[in-house]
């Protein structure tokens, strides 16, 4: 027993590799606020899922598309982030931040370590894919989960060769998923790439990789719409309006923190392969170049390249760092401590409120003052015009108000966000529209409505209630 505490206390150089592989992504996603936008309407609509024990498959929502059919395909995540909510409030979401960071960093480091890398490399590698995805991956919404289901798929078949019966943990993985993302058909490239990798030296591992492969997509299946999500997926990644409204469907841009580091990364990858100066294979680079053209098409794309890339790259890179002596010391304690006291830090300091918009410190796009001052003037089931950035936490503060549109981008009809953004940037006709609509109130974001924001105090149709750094609240005058 002493001895188990004398090697506690005394880690090796390698624990201290795989505790930084972790424990740094947690740290810092501790000290970045999370946005309102992608999950305060989730947590809504858990919400009502466990009150009514039943799923939400209509829009209760909007004044625009209320009462139509909704796919809800993120459902089983909404009912989780629901749940922990009810259960710890703000705080306990932030600790499930953190730890669906933290499992997802560990199964990355993992599945590098079963290609071969050393602890320094798969540590490093780690953190890299996790810094290029950062921006994506430390925001909480149903995709954080998919991250972490993704990167324990990357593991099970990393290992498959000392462990074969991992690869049926994949399609256990799929049933999860399908509920909680729409990603769910990266598990399924997943084990195709395996199988074009095991189809000729390992027969048989290749034969249970096509079998794993075809029971995943049965697994999909295994949702409240059946075989629907994979339509849901198709038309979600297709959708016209979603790609030109949405700026994570876009390209990746030079201009952007996560564009910057996608390009850099990419640079740094053709010059390791050129330097290496042997050929790289036909499949590693035919996954670099898929994860490559998800990312080109949707910059959402980055967080998986920066997750399945650091595998790639440990076995290029594997026979480079050699094992070196790992001595313990408690040294190595001291800087492991430091590291979760960061984590500590960044838990601490964001929690209360902020004196600016009212909402919880770790949220960002949360105006709860301009929400509460139209809560006051408005009752359940009154139509409030909110922009798009400000309309999930203003549904989620004010659950009785309903809205134009909301983060469901692929809901509205090309119609209603031509109305939005005519009404938003104050165009001709915009009072004429509101009052057609019979809206009630206006929340406003500074930037998306900034025309409507310098119209509106020459309308006597309207009386500010608030105006902030973050935007303004306006009630109607009309009786």
């Amino acid at each position: 027993m002493r001895r188990g505490l004398a090697h506690l206390l005394s880690p090796s150089l390698d624990d201290v590799w795989a505790v930084v592989a972790v424990l740094l992504p947690v740290g810092a996603t501790l000290l970045v606020r999370t946005q309102a936008i992608d999950l305060a309407y989730q947590i809504r609509a858990g919400e009502v899922m466990l009150d009514t024990g039943s799923v939400l498959r209509t829009d209760t929502f909007t004044y625009t598309v209320g009462g139509e059919p909704w796919l809800n395909q993120q459902w089983g995540a909404q009912v989780a982030l629901a749940a922990v909510f009810r259960l710890g409030g703000w705080p306990l979401l932030d600790l499930t931040r953190a730890a669906l960071v933290a499992i997802t960093c560990l199964f990355i480091y993992r599945a590098c370590r079963a290609n071969e890398a050393t602890p320094r490399l798969a540590s490093v590698l780690t953190l890299a894919g996790w810094l290029v995805g950062s921006q994506i991956v430390t925001m909480l919404r149903p995709q954080q989960f998919a991250f972490a289901l993704f990167a324990a798929t990357l593991w099970a078949i990393a290992t498959r060769h000392e462990h074969p019966y991992r690869v049926w943990l994949v399609p256990a993985l799929v049933v999860v998923w399908a509920n909680v993302h729409g990603s769910f058909p990266l598990a399924i490239a997943v084990l195709t790439g395996a199988w074009l990798e095991d189809r000729r030296g390992d027969v048989r591992l290749a034969k249970t990789l096509v079998a794993a492969a075809g029971l995943s997509i049965i697994a999909s299946f295994v949702n409240p719409y059946g075989p629907g999500v994979w339509r849901y997926v198709v038309e979600l990644s297709t959708h016209p309006i979603v790609s030109r409204r949405v700026a994570e469907w876009g390209p990746p841009s030079i201009h952007t923190p996560t564009g910057q580091l996608f390009f850099a990364s990419l640079f740094v990858i053709v010059a390791i392969v050129a330097r290496r100066g042997r050929r790289l294979g036909w499949l590693p680079l035919l996954t670099l170049g898929v994860y490559a053209t998800l990312s080109l098409l949707a910059i959402r794309g980055v967080a998986w390249w920066g997750l399945a890339i650091p595998l790639i790259v440990a076995a290029q890179l594997a026979d480079l760092d050699q094992p070196r002596a790992s001595d313990r010391s408690p040294r190595h304690m001291v800087f492991i401590v430091a590291l979760a006291g960061l984590a500590v830090v960044g838990f601490a300091s964001h929690r209360g409120l902020d004196p600016r918009t009212g909402a919880p410190t770790m949220l960002a796009y949360a105006p709860e003052r301009l929400v509460t001052a139209v809560r006051a003037e408005v009752e359940p089931g009154d139509r409030v015009f909110v922009s798009q950035l400000y309309a999930s936490w203003a549904g989620f503060s004010a659950p009785g108000i309903l809205v134009h549109v909301d983060p469901r981008i692929e809901i509205f009809p090309e119609h209603v966000w031509d109305e939005h953004f005519s009404i938003s940037d104050g165009r001709e006709g915009w009072d004429e529209l509101l009052d057609d609509q019979g809206v009630r109130a206006l929340i406003l974001e500074s930037s998306q409505a900034a025309g409507l924001l310098e119209v509106l105090p020459t309308n006597d149709g309207w009386r500010l209630l608030i105006e902030t750094e973050e935007g303004a609240a306006y009630v109607s005058t009309a009786v």
